[in-house]
This record gives C-alpha cells, structure tokens and sequence, in this order.
C-alpha cells in the first residue's frame, strides 16, 4: 500500500516530467491567444487561429530540436493545405467523399516515417473533420485558411523560443525518465528473488517493464546523439548530461545480468530468508536509482551520496553463513551464484555514485570524450524517400492495411452520420480517427478506453456544470482538464480522453450555455457509433494479427541473441574487442526481446487463441533468461587458458549449432536434430559456468521450438 511518501513521490515525478512539461507547454500556447481573442470579442472569429496552434502543438514531441522544427512546420504545412481544399469543397458532396477517400489514406501511411510523422497524418487528418461542414454563418477558404496557417506559425515559435530560453530542460527530462524506467525494470526482477513468487508472473512484469525502459533508451538516445548542443558542446553541463546517458546504458547491462536459474535458486534456498533479503536490498537500490533519476529530471544535482554499504555487509555476512552450513551441491552452486549478483550489486551502487558525481559536475569529463560519444552513438535514421512509400504500397505492409482500413471506417461513419443527420458529424469520424489503430489488440484497448473515458470524463463535466455557475472556477476547471490531458496523452489514453472530455464539454458550455444537456447526450451517442465502426473495421476489414508476425519476431529475436553471444564471447576472449559493435548487438538484442514480448502480450488479447500459447510462452521466457546470461558472460573474467581449451571451443560451437538448429525448426527446413553428444556435456565443470548455463538454456529454446512446431 502506498504511503503519502509514496503519493508525493509519484506526483513530483509526473510534474517534473515531460509529459507535465508538454501538457502546460500546448495548453499556454493555446491558452494565450485564446484570452487575448475573447479580451477583445473576437473569440468566434479567431477559432481557426486557435485550431491551427492546437492541432500543430499536439504534434510536438519530444525530440531533437531540428526534427521538432521541422514536423512543427510540416504540420502547419499540411494543415493549412488540407482546411484550404476541405472549405473549398462544401458546396460539392461527391467531391468532399473523395477527399476523405484519398486524405485519409494518404494521410495514414505517414506512419511509415515513425512516430512524428503519425502524429502530424493524424492531426492533419482531424482538423479536415472539423472542417467537413461550415462554421457560422459564413466562411471563408482563404482567410480560415490563414487563420490556421497563423495559428501553427505562432505555436512553432511559441515552442521554439521556450527551447531556447532552457536548452537543456528536455535531455534533462528525458535522462532522468529513462534512470526511473531502469528503477521499475530493476524492481520487476527484484521480484524474482521474492519468497513463494511465481517465476513466470514475475518474467511478464519483467517484460513489461523492459518495454518502458526501451522507449525512454530511445528517446533519450536520439535527443542526445542527434543534437549537436550534447555531442560537440564543451560545456560541462551537456558533457556530465552525456555521460549520465552513457553510463546509463551500462547499468541497465548489468540489471539484465543473470548469474543463476531461478527455478532451481527457489527450490534450494526458498526456505533460507535469504532470497527475502536480496529482494529488499534490490527494492533499495531501485529506490536510489529512482531518487537520482528523478533528481535529474528535475534539473538539479543530486545532493547526498548512494549509501548502500551497510546493506551489503549485512548480505555479504548472511552468505558466509549460508555457505557455512550448506552441504547440498545445488545449494552450494545457488550460493555461488548469489555471491555474483551481491557483487553484480556493488557494481550498479558504483555506478550509481558516479552518476551523482556527474550531476555535480564533480568528475572530469575525459580527454578521450569524442571517441566515447562515437562508440556508444547508435542512432537509426529513417529517410522519407518515395520508395520506401512504394514498397509500402502492398497488403504485406500493416501501415498500408491499416490506411485502407481507416479509409473504409471513415467513409461508412461519414455515411451513417449524414444518413441521421447527426448534429456533430466530426465526433463519429474523430473516434474512429484516434481509435484505431495498425495492430487488431491496440484497438480494442483504446476503443475500451475512449468509451470509458468520455463516459467518465461527460459525467465529471456534468456534474461540474450542475453544481457550478462562476464562469471564473469553470474556466480553471477547463484550463485544469486541458493540462491533464495533453499531459496525460503519450503515457495514459484513458486519462486523456477523461480529461479531453471535461476540457471539450466546458468550452462548448461557454459558447452555449443553454444546451449542455444536449450537448453531452450527442457527444456520448457520436462516441459509441464511432466506437462500434471502428472495433467491426479492425476486426473484420485487413486486421493485422499478433500471431501472423510471431515467427518473425523469434527469428529476428534468435538472430539478435546469436550475434550478442558472438559479441560477447569476443569480449571474453579480447577485452580490447571493437566496443560499438558489441553495443550495437546489446541494443539489437534489447530491441527484439522488446518487440517479442510487447507482441506476445498483443496475442493473448486477439480473439482466436494462439496455437501452442504455452509453448511461445515458454520462448518468450526462456529468451529473457537467456539474454541475462549473455551479459553475465561478457563480464566474466576468464583465463586464456580456460577460454582457449578445447572443451570451450567445443561448446561453443556447439551454442551455435543450437541457433542455427532452432532457425532451421521455425523455417521447418530441417528434422528435429539429436542433442549434443553426452561427453561433451560431461565437461561443463571444466569450462566457464556462464558458457554452460548459455547452452543449456539455447538447447532449451532449441526444444521449445520443436514442441511448437508439431
């Protein structure tokens, strides 16, 4: 149960985050201009000017300064082009159909150039919905048309010169998010070692927050490694903000390191006490890890020191006397392995140190800083080319399935809205533009979600109206909701939509007083006819499923762990091996665990059980386990001569015949193949314990994927 410690905590978190930060940044860049409007009357005329900034903020996201001035005026470009063409059409039904038609689609496949680009195909498309049908009594093409245009210039500079009045603020946010993501992926392993834990249960929150850890890596990879300011600035603040980056990565390294089997750790040591109290010492240092991170998202240097050393005295002693007592050969061996992880605990409690240090600006940036920067940049760009849109233009391309399906949508709800001459078409359209999504599960959850929360959020507003007449408490209630929800838009949709709803409710309350009843029936009514269109159009119209793309992600994800035990072993053999392509492999490896296991969870929400779930479960488990492995290996200090032996050569080989053997089952281009002759097997108490543990785990998967394949 949280304490009120805990609540405060969890509050200067999100206020000093970039979610908060995004939230008051959209809401007073449209806040501004909005009472400067209704100051002089001119509120109604100026209501393009005001989508225009609106629409154009919402697609500012965090990122290097360039990329976001480039989608800024991308944005305003699109949007402009697209009121231009829609208003001009109003007169002309056949024609605004076929602007839906090819808008919509058009505007779809921008998902192809990744987040930003979505974003700005998004919002372009939305604001051709609000402009379906005229507003008053009178409109102009040309003038709205400015209007919006101003309204998108006033925000892009509105944006850019906050930028520059705190350069830093962002890398700021987005370094110290990525430390607290560390601290919760740390807490979900900690979680293994808990007394009477199920290991499985504990592996899919490990999963989970896995997943968070690699959207805050990177994002904070690209605002730092594509920004000149933190890759050739000599000042020290962007220097020690690098290196906190840095450094980080090899922490989060040394989080996924694995030194024992945790079936058998509980089976050897559950009765102990002393599996309890690693859990509680790790839970300490997640907690430092997340007390320094939130600090450096807050734009300060870190005050006290890590002080963990009492703790591990007192589980250092608990091991003497544990190997004292033990006589049971596994439980021997279990010990051993905990020795590791306490030590593999001192390392992250170093690492922690010099990350206060960094905040302080206490160590020296090294000499050798550019080299540093250079081995550990790992930034994929993805052009916008034409080709890449041509070769997207093909039922195998799931942003080209679902452009087709959102077209599809958008017309039958155009449809159906004009058939019942519903008072507020948009609303029908606009569900469906934001409910649905490329992949079948993500849509039935935000279709949850935008149900409840515009139910949630109609309710709240209700209320509030009701009980409430001083305009002055309904507008901080209104100007409250609009911070709340853009704040809350790229981390929780259910709030957003909650508050979105309070925020759209109150405002049109302002224009018109005497209909809010009427108002919040037809926008419940619009929501639940476009929520239905959109859960039939993703489940029946080119749906995209989880489990069509898991044989993909196994492959991808055997080649990934393949090329970092190469990697890794070669960093064993050589310590001085080339440090960037053993990184790349690290984050290649991280990145397809990630995707296996965010498109696992994707399956078990489909309608259609997967075939031999238990099996892909198992993959998926084993693969995490295996990957921990792997960056234990890379840390081991082995002897030329242990690592030179023929029983490591052997087994080595051996590793990498079991890949090659698991590829071959899920191409079925091979029979299952016979396990490895026994004497080999035989010599694992004279080769590298890691090593061992990394066959025995690759024979496993090897297994999982012949059972699969029956």
């Amino acid at each position: 149960m949280l304490s009120g410690r805990d609540y405060l905590r969890e509050a200067r978190k999100f206020t000093t985050s970039q979610y908060w930060n995004t939230g008051v940044r959209i809401t007073t860049g449209v806040m501004l201009p909005t009472l400067l409007l209704e100051h002089f009357g001119l509120l109604a005329v100026g209501m393009p000017f005001l989508w225009g900034a609106l629409f154009v903020s919402i697609t500012d996201a965090p990122g290097p300064i360039h990329h976001r001035r480039n989608g800024l005026l991308a944005a305003v470009a699109f949007n402009s082009i697209t009121v231009l063409v829609t208003t001009s059409l109003h007169d002309y039904q056949a024609f605004l159909i076929i602007e839906i038609i090819l808008l919509s689609f058009f505007y779809s496949m921008f998902g192809i150039f990744g987040n930003r680009a979505q974003a700005i195909g998004t919002l372009a498309t939305v604001i051709m919905l609000l402009n379906l049908v005229p507003h008053g009594s009178y409109t102009n093409p040309l003038s709205d048309t400015l209007l919006i245009m101003s309204g998108g210039l006033w925000y892009t500079a509105f944006s850019l010169l906050l930028y520059r009045i705190r350069p830093y603020r962002l890398a700021e946010q987005a370094v110290g998010e990525h430390l607290i993501a560390i601290a919760g992926y740390l807490r979900a392993r900690a979680s293994l070692y808990r007394e009477g834990s199920a290991v499985d249960v504990s592996f899919t929150r490990v999963m989970e927050e896995q997943s968070t850890v690699l959207k805050s890596q990177e994002q904070a990879n690209e605002i730092l490694f594509k920004t000149r300011q933190f890759v050739a600035d000599a000042s020290p603040r962007s220097r020690s903000m690098m290196m906190i980056f840095i450094d980080s990565t090899d922490l989060l390294e040394q989080v996924m390191s694995s030194y024992q089997d945790y079936q058998q750790l509980h089976r050897t040591l559950g009765h102990t006490g002393l599996l309890n109290r690693f859990y509680d010492v790790i839970l300490k240092v997640a907690d430092e890890l997340e007390r320094i991170g939130l600090i450096v998202q807050s734009g300060s240097a870190v005050r006290d020191d890590v002080s963990l050393v009492i703790s591990f005295h007192e589980l250092e002693e608990t091991l003497k006397q544990g190997r004292a007592q033990a006589n049971d050969p596994d439980e021997i061996s279990s010990l051993r392995a905990m020795e590791k992880t306490l030590s593999s605990l001192r390392r992250i409690a170093n690492l922690l140190q010099r990350l206060v240090s960094y905040t302080r600006l206490e160590i020296k940036i090294p000499t050798t800083f550019a080299s540093i920067v250079e081995e550990n940049k790992i930034v994929v760009a993805q052009p916008i080319s034409w080709e890449i849109i041509l070769e997207n233009l093909t039922l195998k391309s799931n942003t080209f399935r679902h452009a087709v399906r959102l077209t599809v949508a958008m017309l039958v709800g155009y449809g159906i809205s004009s058939f019942f001459s519903l008072s507020h078409i948009y609303w029908v359209l606009l569900t469906i533009v934001t409910v649905l999504r490329p992949v079948y599960s993500v849509s039935r959850q935000r279709n949850i979600q935008r149900l409840g929360g515009t139910f949630l959020g109609a309710l709240l507003a209700a209320t509030a109206l009701y009980f409430i007449s001083d305009r002055a408490v309904l507008l901080a209630i209104m100007i409250f909701s609009m911070v709340m929800s853009y704040s809350l838009l790229r981390m929780n949709y259910l709030g957003f939509v909650l508050f979105l709803t309070v925020y759209i409710i109150i405002t049109f309350h302002f224009l018109n007083p005497a209909e809010f009843t009427t108002l919040i029936e037809q926008r419940l009514l619009d929501t639940v006819i476009g929520s239905v269109i959109a859960g039939l159009a993703a489940r029946f119209v080119l749906p995209v499923w989880g489990r069509e793309e898991m044989e993909t992600s196994f492959r991808e994800m055997l080649t990934a762990e393949r090329n970092y035990f190469d990697a890794a072993w070669q960093a064993v053999l050589d310590k001085t091996t080339q440090i960037k392509g053993y990184k790349l492999a690290r984050k290649d490896v991280v990145v397809a665990l990630t995707n296996l296991s965010d498109n696992f969870q994707r399956v078990l929400n489909e309608p259609k059980a997967i075939r031999q779930a238990e099996q892909l479960h198992k993959f998926v488990i084993a693969s995490h386990i295996l990957t921990g492995h792997i960056a234990a290996l890379s840390r081991e200090k082995v002897s030329e001569e242990l690592s030179g032996s023929q029983e490591a050569i052997t087994l080595v080989r051996s590793i990498r015949d079991e890949f090659k053997l698991t590829e071959n089952n899920l191409k079925n281009t091979s029979e299952f193949a016979p396990d490895v002759p026994e004497e080999i097997a035989m010599e694992f108490s004279r080769i590298p314990r890691q090593l061992s543990i990394i066959y025995t785990l690759v024979h496993e998967i090897r297994l999982i994927s012949e059972k699969a394949g029956r």
